[in-house]
């Protein structure tokens, strides 16, 4: 094991699973489902799975917008970042994710939160 936050999660497969999590959590919450209802859901998990194992150290596939493109426009406020956060720190302490990755990922959602948040 290499010692990134990717590896230390359990890879390509824990990013995809994470990734399909977060999106149920995220679909099934009605104050955060309408960000979605126009979306390609199939590519931005894409998108998501790449960004995620890029950000954790992984394979750096990623090749869609910058942040701050990407969501320009969307009115994202910081209770919806905030909340995203939540589940996708829950999804990640449900895969097993220790307490210092779980840190780590805070950390760097909150390096890029002024990225997503209008």
């Amino acid at each position: 094991m290499d010692g990134t936050l990717y590896s230390r999660i359990g890879g390509a497969t824990a990013v995809t699973t994470a990734v399909d999590a977060l999106y149920r959590a995220v679909l099934g919450d009605p104050r955060l489902a309408g960000f979605f209802a126009e979306v390609d859901l199939d590519g931005l998990k894409r998108h998501m799975g790449a960004l995620l194992s890029q950000t954790l150290g992984g394979p750096a596939d990623y090749t869609g917008r910058e942040l701050r493109a990407a969501h320009d426009g969307l009115h994202i406020g910081a209770d919806d970042y905030a909340l995203v956060g939540a589940y996708l720190i829950g999804v990640l302490a449900a895969l097993q994710a220790g307490d210092d990755v779980l840190r780590e990922v805070r950390g760097i959602l909150g390096a890029v939160e002024a990225d997503v948040v209008e």
